[in-house]
């Protein structure tokens, strides 16, 4: 069981691609103790080793899920297929120096904002490969050193762009 110690909990899409929490959202959670409930914190799979030295997947394969298109999408908003690789690579790197996968320091990152309560790790159904991978979350903090690392690769995307062209959190959805 989970306990969030918050008034209130929201859940909306946050990952080091979707980072627009970071603006006006996380003012409001600290100001009102309102903690964030996040999701899509993996972006359908693609914050994962799978992805490290791939091509940038067909949208119109069959093998590419609506969930799959919509992050992929979401990548190219945010950057580029190239520079997501040079993310994944930086996760990677990162991740061996704690002894844990892509996924986890992917996680960890969002986890480490003092206004995020849970991260929701989806999975499919009869799948459960994942799981010692998703725990091995807890136990070790990213240091200065590894932020500042990702924070220069996150400096190239258009993450500010994001913010402005989508809106804040959940604008996409609401037409």
């Amino acid at each position: 069981m989970l306990t969030v110690n918050a008034k209130f909990i929201n859940p909306l899409q946050f990952s080091l691609i979707d980072a627009r929490p970071t603006y006006a959202m996380a003012e409001a959670c600290e100001k009102h103790h309102i903690k964030l409930l996040t999701y899509g914190t993996l972006c359908g799979g693609f914050l994962s080793e799978k992805w490290i030295a791939k091509d940038e997947p067909d949208p119109f394969s069959t093998d590419m899920t609506p969930s799959l298109r919509k992050y992929l999408e979401m990548i190219n908003i945010w950057g580029s297929w190239l520079l997501f690789q040079t993310l994944l690579r930086t996760l990677s790197t990162i991740g061996r120096k704690h002894d844990v996968s892509v996924s986890a320091v992917a996680i960890r990152w969002v986890l480490d904002f003092s206004y995020v309560g849970a991260v929701i790790v989806g999975v499919r159904m009869g799948v459960s490969e994942h799981t010692e991978d998703n725990l091995a979350v807890y136990g070790w903090r990213l240091d200065a050193e590894d932020t500042k690392t990702i924070e220069e690769v996150l400096c190239q995307s258009r993450r500010g762009d994001m913010f402005s062209d989508m809106g804040d959190c959940g604008a996409e959805y609401r037409g």
